[in-house]
């Protein structure tokens, strides 16, 4: 019996998992008019892709690239409203998390210097470089970013292949945060 339980389980886990990694789908977009520039956005979002300058956190004429050096970033970006530290899980110093107004910039050290680990926007009025913000429903990220992601629990996220992702955590058919993210 209590094998039997535990076979039963791992099979549920195992499907669960093989179901949190499979694609958000692959329909293709209709085929309304757009100008030159949106059809190419809207190919690239079609293939999976996402284009480097979609990985790029922007606020108030300031760009923060993942990976960056944090403290150029956190210069540029003015006096946060808060800042907290502890010990780094990624490396030898402490991981530190600045609060602004509308968005959260986490660092991790790395050979003695702080760098961008995620930007996480958790209210509306920032928007991504292809509009997209908190509150907007789950077809604008689609209709921004394309179908083809990688949908894990209630995120899409949109990958480079190299560590950099933008992921949305949708609830109720809604973008409730968005996390550029890179993966260390």
């Amino acid at each position: 019996m209590k094998k039997s339980v535990k076979l039963l389980a791992a099979s549920i886990l195992t499907a669960a998992m093989m179901l949190s990694f499979a694609g958000c789908g692959s329909d293709k977009a209709d085929s309304k008019k757009q100008d030159d520039s949106k059809q190419t956005a809207a190919t690239e979002a079609q293939s999976g892709t996402i284009a480097a300058q979609d990985l790029i956190f922007t606020y108030n004429g300031v760009s923060v690239e993942l990976n960056s050096d944090a403290a150029q970033a956190v210069a540029a970006l003015g006096e946060a409203k808060e800042v907290k530290s502890q010990l780094s899980c990624h490396g030898e110093g402490d991981d530190k998390t600045y609060t602004y107004d509308g968005f959260v910039l986490n660092t991790y050290p790395l050979d003695g210097n702080d760098r961008v680990l995620e930007v996480v926007i958790n209210t509306a009025g920032i928007p991504t470089s292809k509009g997209v913000q908190v509150g907007d429903p789950v077809s604008a990220v689609t209709d921004a970013y394309g179908k083809d992601c990688r949908e894990v629990g209630m995120y899409y996220a949109y990958e480079d292949g190299a560590g950099k992702s933008l992921q949305f955590f949708i609830q109720n058919d809604a973008v409730q945060e968005i996390s550029y993210y890179y993966d260390v």
